[in-house]
């Protein structure tokens, strides 16, 4: 009945008026195939003004007529369709060509501000200048010089006119190069210290180097002059070393600070990024390198980072003390209520930590679960009502962002069609996003649905966020490959959000991300091909075997088995030397960010895939080695009941 109902929205709204979609479509498609080739659509078109594609045909147009095109057509077009998203784009190739051309009347005649597009901004301002259009270009000019990312060929003529100006005065150069070597820009920085005076260039020419080449200017530091700008170059230097490797940047800053007089907020800034990789890479000094650093050098990262080495080393008393000097914010995350409650029960005060655990456990995630798991408490899992209001959908389905993904879709250009609704996304208020989320899903668009409900206040639509798609042969390949059915649900759900046609940048493909070697490895085994890794049943067959395997090879451990689906098997074997901590502490020790927020992500997907299986989920430390023996199921209850009791 629902889809009936979406069904026939649908066709109100892509209509406006219309008898006949179909027709509608078929017409539209002619059209397109003639403005593809460089031919004029209007005449196929005409009846299609209200068809919500329409603006494509004319941008296409346009396009392809380049610097031939009316400007009069072009401006006529973006007045009428500038707000969509062909008329965006239109729009903004067509100003690059403009500003490019000198014909400036015309690129402003069309020009929209754009804080993000930098080169337009400094066309804009050339333009401005060029037909005499009042303003104050050197309060416009120096906002600009503050915003570059790049050396940009667009911007030189507003550089001529702060450099006559002398506007570009020593101080205001030096602190822009320094903005730019925080903000990792190295090439802008080595342009914009052409304009230093002469003098001044070596000191940040050599800030540069440090930035761009760490090793090579710890190398000649030896050479420099023993400054205050030698002292910051070598500092930036070492921090930077120190990612790659810490012993190293420590012996050089000992071997140095002799010499160069660092100062207290130089060797904070040291102290803390030698001590944060040394913690990263397990290092037995890093005890030592941590209690070194200052308080005022310490950033919420290096804290957690901290705890993450003692937890390494099962130096519980330690991860204590650094759990309570994190900052206020971070210690109230479920995250870090979860480890130091588990931190207090190692430490044999199992009493105190249940407060930290009743706290986690109002959340519906990992460390939630978990700590509902300590208490022997509910799940916080509270369902939003996922019922749709007919009126409130039909408006949502009048957007024009939302008609042309749709019919897109439908049309089955579906790169068109993602554009198109990513562009919308942004511009939905909450109602709306919750709307065609829902609408979406019930659409069977589950990959759209997902990313559109990502949002703090639409989380608990768990209907929609986590559907229950190909049961019957995730169940069967599961079952063969002796897998919880659940676990499955979960990688999939993280892995691809359901989209089977999904490709990664290294070129995983489907719904379990299979790497293409991997696929044929495995599927020589099972004697089948390895393609095609877009269909969905055969991706999970080779995907659930690949995991099954993966457990096997690790002992049964689902959590090592999870975080070498995501890093390799390599790097979680690299992450197993003993002493071990508890397997749910040893998580938050893994190196890789990705890969520890992996683990979690699929195993809280776990949980609430058995919820929506059959409304009562396993425990989830029952997929924990050594955590509980108990698999019995979890009672539900909303987080105001959790905290109650």
């Amino acid at each position: 009945m629902l889809r009936t109902i979406l069904a026939c929205l649908l066709l109100c709204a892509n209509l406006c008026g219309a008898v006949d979609l179909a027709s509608q479509r078929a017409k539209f498609q002619i059209a397109w195939r003639i403005a593809q080739a460089g031919g004029d659509p209007m005449i196929a078109a005409r009846g299609l003004e209200a068809y919500s594609l329409f603006p494509y045909l004319g941008a296409e147009r346009l396009r392809r007529q380049g610097a031939k095109a009316d400007f009069e057509h072009l401006a006529a077009f973006l007045n009428a369709y500038g707000d969509t998203l062909p008329g965006r784009k239109l729009r903004a190739a067509s100003l690059e060509r403009l500003g490019r051309a000198g014909r400036h009347a015309e690129f402003l005649g069309i020009y929209v501000p754009d804080e993000a597009d930098v080169n337009l901004r400094c066309q804009a301002w050339t333009a401005r200048r060029a037909i005499g259009q009042p303003g104050d270009a050197t309060v416009e000019a120096l906002e600009l010089y503050a915003g570059l990312d790049r050396e940009r060929v667009d911007c030189r003529p507003l550089l001529a006119h702060l450099r006559s100006g002398g506007h570009l005065t020593a101080v205001r150069v030096r602190e822009r190069v320094e903005t730019a070597l925080a903000a990792g820009q190295i090439g802008l920085a080595r342009w914009l210290l052409a304009d230093l005076p002469v003098a001044e260039q070596p000191g940040m020419q050599r800030r540069v180097l440090a930035r761009a080449d760490a090793a090579l200017a710890l190398r000649e530091a030896v050479q420099w002059p023993a400054s205050a700008d030698s002292a910051e170059a070598v500092a930036l230097a070492l921090q930077q070393y120190a990612r790659k490797d810490a012993p190293a940047a420590e012996a050089r800053y000992q071997a140095m600070r002799k010499r160069l007089h660092f100062n207290e907020e130089q060797r904070g800034r040291i102290e803390a990024e030698i001590a944060r990789y040394a913690a990263v890479e397990a290092l037995p000094q890093a005890a030592a390198l941590l209690q070194r650093v200052p308080a005022a050098a310490f950033d919420d990262n290096l804290r957690e980072w901290q705890v993450r080495y003692h937890l390494r080393r099962l130096e519980y008393a330690q991860a204590l003390v650094g759990l309570d000097g994190m900052d206020r914010t971070l210690r109230a995350q479920s995250r870090w209520r979860y480890i130091r409650g588990r931190v207090l029960e190692l430490l044999g005060r199992p009493e105190v930590a249940r407060a930290d655990f009743a706290v986690a456990a109002t959340e519906a995630n990992f460390h939630g679960f978990l700590a509902a798991d300590r208490l022997d408490a509910a799940y916080a899992i509270c369902p939003a009502d996922g019922l749709l209001d007919v009126d409130r959908a039909l408006a949502v389905l009048r957007l024009g962002g939302v008609q042309r993904a749709l019919e897109w879709q439908a049309l089955g250009e579906i790169e068109r069609a993602r554009a198109e609704w990513f562009d919308q996304l942004p511009r939905l208020d909450p109602d709306q996003r919750r709307t065609a989320g829902l609408i979406l899903s019930r659409e069977g668009l589950h990959e759209w649905a997902i990313f559109t409900l990502n949002t703090e206040a639409l989380l608990r639509q768990y209907e929609a966020r986590f559907p229950l798609l190909y049961t019957e042969p995730v169940a069967r390949y599961a079952q063969v490959a002796g897998l919880p059915v659940h676990w499955v649900y979960g990688l999939i759900r993280a892995e691809s959000a359901w989209n089977a046609r999904a490709l990664s940048p290294v070129g995983a493909r489907g719904l379990m991300q299979l790497m293409p070697a991997t696929a044929v490895a495995v599927a020589k085994t099972l004697g089948v091909r390895a393609e095609p890794l877009t269909d969905p049943v055969h991706n999970i067959r080779l995907g659930t075997t690949y995991l099954g395997r993966r457990v096997k090879g690790l002992g049964g451990n689902a959590v090592l088995a999870t975080g070498a689906y995501n890093a390799g098997i390599g790097a979680v074997r690299r992450w197993i030397d003993d002493p071990l901590p508890p397997w749910d502490l040893w998580i938050e020790t893994v190196p890789y960010k990705e890969t520890r927020e992996y683990i979690a992500r699929v195993l809280a997907f776990s949980v609430l895939y058995d919820w929506r299986i059959d409304g009562s989920p396993a425990r989830l430390s029952a997929l924990i080695p050594g955590l509980s023996e108990d698999s019995g199921p979890a009672p539900v209850a909303c987080p105001t009941m959790i905290a109650g009791n």
